[in-house]
């Protein structure tokens, strides 16, 4: 007759012949792919508390920490040529069982009654009795793992700033059509001032357009090396000296056409057609944006004309302000793209375009434009915390103080065991030759 703990044994583990919804309820235990039998099982559940006791206070205050980790402990057998679950040879089993508990990571339990589970396994024991003999007895304790990170809703920073940019744009035009509608009631004198002040800055975004960096960086792409001063991108493009002439060409004439636009619509500017001329301005700001070759350098390339206070009266005034607008707007678009190096550089151009969007918000407020000020607000904001977030990911620079001038290849294997980010050293410090870096600049701090 079999003992009560062989009877157990046989029910707990799922391997008993008798009637009823109990017995087919339970599941065959093993562990990452191993069965064994199961004898008792032992499960802890609950809440993390801190219990706080205070002097003269017959009460104590218990904090809730959250839900206690789930903790399962087992107790089995392997036995040998099993009826139910195969195995084979028990010594067979029992190394198969070895070798999963020492499996790195957490692995898949499977309970007679609380089913698959993620777990860690904390501790495993095994003993061989002589009186057994074919049978191994088998402790497990377990605790059901959780995840480093958990999924949670992130927000989609480029197309909100972009939507935001639209609305600005619409704002400003709606601002211009409305003020110079106003402003040419009182003569031609208006007009000739809208028409200096588009020739303005006409002139003024060609010298950008035409600036020597911007040629330089639309080259760094091309196959083949030129020399430490071109900035590494990830991937060459395959672009060729004659399609690269092609496409600055095409962008750069794209920039000469809505110039010659805006001159044309500014010239006929009336109470009907301020509408057009506002259009024809936003266009040459979004086509001198396009013909800049990187992020980057829209950045830097509009920011003057972000920036732009040389015109402060009469009605070239609307003018110089939809051209600062439209450049914000393209300016929060190509940060939005950009991807700093560095958690400095990030800050460092967060807090350079805040300060400019803040400039333009008091403008804004002072003349009453409520749309455009409440769009350059929500611009602000949203511009923040794409660029604080991303900051966040990003390493620092620190400084580098050697005794003597290093070659790159060394200062770049000392700090970040790789020589290959030697070139990326050569790009913060600027040093005369790679060989001889300064004995003091900055670098990423991983």
């Amino acid at each position: 007759m079999a003992s009560a703990a062989e009877r157990l044994g046989t029910d707990l583990a799922g391997f008993g012949s008798a009637p009823g919804p109990w017995y087919s309820q339970l599941q065959r235990a093993s562990f990452r792919g191993v069965p064994f039998g199961v004898l008792s099982s032992d499960s802890q559940f609950g809440r993390r508390v801190a219990v706080h006791e205070y002097p003269y206070r017959d009460s104590v205050w218990v904090e809730d920490l959250g839900r206690a980790p789930r903790r399962i402990s087992l107790i089995g057998f392997l036995v040998e040529d099993s009826a139910v679950y195969g195995g084979g040879s028990v010594l067979t089993q029992r190394d198969q069982l070895q070798r999963a508990c020492e499996g790195e990571g957490e692995g898949e339990l499977v309970h007679p009654t609380l089913g698959r589970k993620s777990v860690a396994l904390l501790r495993f024991r095994i003993a061989e009795r002589r009186d057994l003999g074919r049978v191994c007895e088998i402790a497990f304790q377990f605790v059901e793992a959780g995840r480093l990170l958990y999924p949670g809703s992130v927000a989609d920073r480029a197309a909100e700033i972009s939507g935001i940019a639209d609305a600005l744009g619409l704002a400003a035009v709606a601002d211009f059509v409305s003020t110079v509608g106003t402003l040419l009631r009182e003569g031609g004198a208006v007009l000739r001032q809208i028409v200096g002040t588009v020739s303005y800055y006409v002139r003024t975004v060609e010298r950008y357009i035409n600036d020597a960096t911007n040629l330089y960086n639309a080259i760094r792409d091309l196959p083949g090396e030129f020399g430490r001063f071109f900035r590494a991108s990830g991937t060459r493009s395959g672009t060729t000296l004659p399609a690269l002439k092609k496409t600055t060409a095409t962008a750069r004439g794209g920039v000469s056409r809505s110039a010659a636009t805006v001159t044309r619509a500014a010239a006929v500017t009336g109470g009907d057609t301020a509408g057009n001329t506002a259009t024809a301005i936003a266009a040459h700001v979004s086509a001198a944006a396009a013909a800049a070759a990187t992020p980057a350098d829209r950045i830097r390339l509009l920011l003057p004309l972000a920036t732009d206070s040389s015109v402060t009266a009469g009605a070239g005034v609307p003018v110089a302000a939809l051209y600062r607008r439209a450049a914000i707007a393209e300016l929060a678009r190509a940060a939005a793209g950009w991807e700093p190096a560095s958690y400095n550089e990030a800050v460092e151009v967060r807090d350079r375009l805040r300060d400019v969007i803040d400039a333009e918000i008091v403008r804004a407020g002072d003349g009453g434009e409520d749309a455009t000020y409440l769009a350059l607000r929500q611009l602000r904001a949203a511009l923040v915390a794409d660029l604080t977030e991303r900051a966040a990911d990003l390493a620092r620079l620190v400084s580098v103080i050697t005794a003597t001038p290093q070659p790159a290849l060394v200062l770049a294997q000392r700090l970040y065991q790789d020589p290959a980010r030697a070139d990326e050293l050569v790009r913060e410090a600027d040093p005369i030759h790679p060989a001889f870096m300064p004995t003091a600049f900055r670098a990423l701090a991983e």
